[in-house]
């Protein structure tokens, strides 16, 4: 049958040789940007490493190989969320030379190495090398890693198997009037015309290996990333308006001496403190039992606490001293976390709003259609804005990113008794913690990508990321339960909501948290044991307060 009909091509013919040229000159401006994008993403990293690195750390955290994988590890989630713009531009208006397949299979492996392998191996090797119990340094290290790789190949290769298959949802028509047809018709209505009858279907395939790991990498990912990005998207505006709004300012002698006394009775009592947990740990450290068990991790939560009591004095004591000897914070800087504040308000809330009607008011309305940030980021692709909008998808996608590590901190400073706090704090952040949080905006990465492609499905129509995501990962069995349904999405936006209300109610740490005015004395003084008067002075030192901690 003659489906179609148009001018032919023929080699060498001026027409072909334009779209070449064309197709060409598309390629050397894909590999110019995405080169471009590599440069300032390792510029970016670098930067955020010496801005939040602590200087006096050890010789191992100081040296090159380390900071190497901290810029790599950071740089790598930029990459691996850039891609589908990239695979955007690739697609359309003409196939690109660009083997994008490949890239994200690249990509992805390169993320697992990175979350099994390499960040896992410098962090065991940190927590070993000032301990003088282990003597075989490298030998422990590789052990560790060791057991890594084999637990998590077994869990890939033993689930493979079983489910490694996708059931594609299609619909098969029946054509038996083929004869009847006009030839002349154009391939929509060739087909309206003898296959007038459609029914639903499904075509079962199995995906590849590689596929296969990523679904498992988005599947692990969506965890943290409900848990913490939900959590992150409305405690990142929450805390930097906060921050204007608790800015330090200028104080007298008398305010400054009394807050110094106070604090230094602070540190005292978690000084006290780490020397109780110390003696505890030890005394438990060679137990063994269900009771040991239960006693070490007490232990650990009373640890968590105390950390994210002296994160807070810290930041306290931080406070005081720009009050005191800057009297008060830049006013700049004051304002430019309120303007900060307010335009993360405004990503989250249009994320919110996206999610809202792009994606989970699709799903229970079929005929229900809206675009809103897609339509952005389509509108610069054909309007010649490419740069543009890759730049609006980058920022809507790290914020993701931010919000995850938000979230974390947020969550651990409340539920203390599961996982220490790993805060980022300028030029005070141990190599432990930077690459804690590496790990995790790794993890999420794998998530955010696929979050993106589903919220934006119209903007990744046609691309490898669509045919990997959207017809493959989506419909494998067990996983399509999660992704068909939107399941995680749901959570994501019932957790968002959830955490909020918590936020507005309770925006700061602790009972009361340590602001340099009376409410902090109320937190210091249940720390301490001071006592303090109605107009604000020392009224007696009580004894030190028993261990809360």
């Amino acid at each position: 049958l003659k489906c179609c009909s148009g001018p032919r091509h023929t080699p060498g013919s001026p027409s072909l040789r334009r779209l070449s040229v064309a197709a060409m000159g598309f390629d050397l401006f894909l590999l110019l940007f995405a080169v471009i994008i590599v440069v300032v993403a390792v510029a970016v990293n670098v930067r955020v490493l010496i801005y939040f690195q602590q200087p006096e750390d050890s010789s191992f955290a100081s040296s090159l190989f380390c900071k190497a994988v901290i810029v790599t590890g950071f740089t790598l989630a930029w990459l691996v969320n850039l891609l589908l713009p990239i695979d955007v531009r690739n697609s359309r208006p003409v196939q690109g030379a660009l083997d994008m397949q490949a890239l994200w299979m690249g990509a992805f492996i390169t993320l697992a190495i990175f979350l099994v392998i390499v960040v896992p191996g410098v962090m065991f090797y940190h927590e070993v090398e000032g301990d003088d119990l282990v003597k075989r340094k490298r030998r422990h290290v590789i052990c560790h890693l060791v057991l890594t790789i084999f637990f998590s190949s077994c869990g890939l290769a033993i689930s493979y198997p079983f489910l490694s298959k996708a059931s594609i949802p299609v619909v098969e028509y029946a054509c038996d009037r083929w004869q009847a047809a006009d030839e002349e018709l154009d391939p929509i209505q060739l087909v309206s015309r003898a296959c007038s009858v459609g029914t639903n279907s499904r075509v079962t395939i199995t995906v590849g290996f590689q596929v296969y790991m990523i679904a498992v990498l988005c599947f692990i990912g969506w965890f943290f990333f409900v848990m913490f990005g939900g959590i992150g998207l409305g405690a990142v505006p929450m805390d930097m308006i906060l921050a204007f709004v608790d800015r330090p300012r200028a104080i007298d002698e008398i305010t400054y001496q009394q807050r110094r006394h106070l604090l230094g009775k602070a540190a005292q009592v978690l000084l006290q403190h780490s020397e109780e947990l110390q003696t505890r740990d030890g005394e438990i450290a060679a137990q063994k039992g269900w009771r040991a068990h239960r006693q070490k991790r007490a232990v650990k939560a009373d640890y968590n606490r105390f950390k994210s009591q002296v994160h807070l004095l810290e930041e306290e004591l931080e406070r005081l001293k720009l009050s005191k000897f800057h009297r008060g914070e830049n006013l700049a800087v004051s304002i430019a976390k309120l303007v900060l504040g307010i335009l993360f308000a405004m990503l989250s809330l249009s994320w919110v709003l996206h999610i809202i009607l792009c994606v989970l008011v699709p799903q229970l309305d079929k005929g229900f259609s809206a675009r809103m940030l897609g339509a952005v980021f389509e509108a610069c692709e054909t309007s010649g804005l490419y740069p543009l909008g890759v730049t609006l998808f980058a920022t809507y996608t790290l914020y993701l990113l931010l919000c995850v590590v938000k979230g974390c901190l947020k969550f651990g400073m409340r539920i203390f008794f599961l996982f220490s706090i790993h805060p980022m704090r300028h030029g005070a952040t141990p190599l432990n913690s930077i690459l804690f949080n590496v790990e995790l905006v790794l993890i999420s990465s794998a998530a955010v990508v696929q979050f993106a492609q589903t919220a934006f499905a119209d903007y990744a129509r046609l691309t490898e990321a669509d045919v990997i995501f959207a017809a493959q990962i989506k419909y494998l069995t067990f996983y399509s339960w999660f992704f068909e349904n939107g399941i995680f999405i749901w959570a994501l936006l019932a957790w968002f909501l959830l955490a909020l209300t918590y936020l507005v109610v309770k925006p700061r740490e602790g009972r009361e948290a340590f602001r340099p005015d009376k409410k902090a004395d109320k937190t210091l003084a249940k720390l301490t044991g001071v006592r303090f008067g109605k107009s604000g002075k020392l009224l007696a030192e009580a004894a030190p307060a028993p261990n809360s901690a």
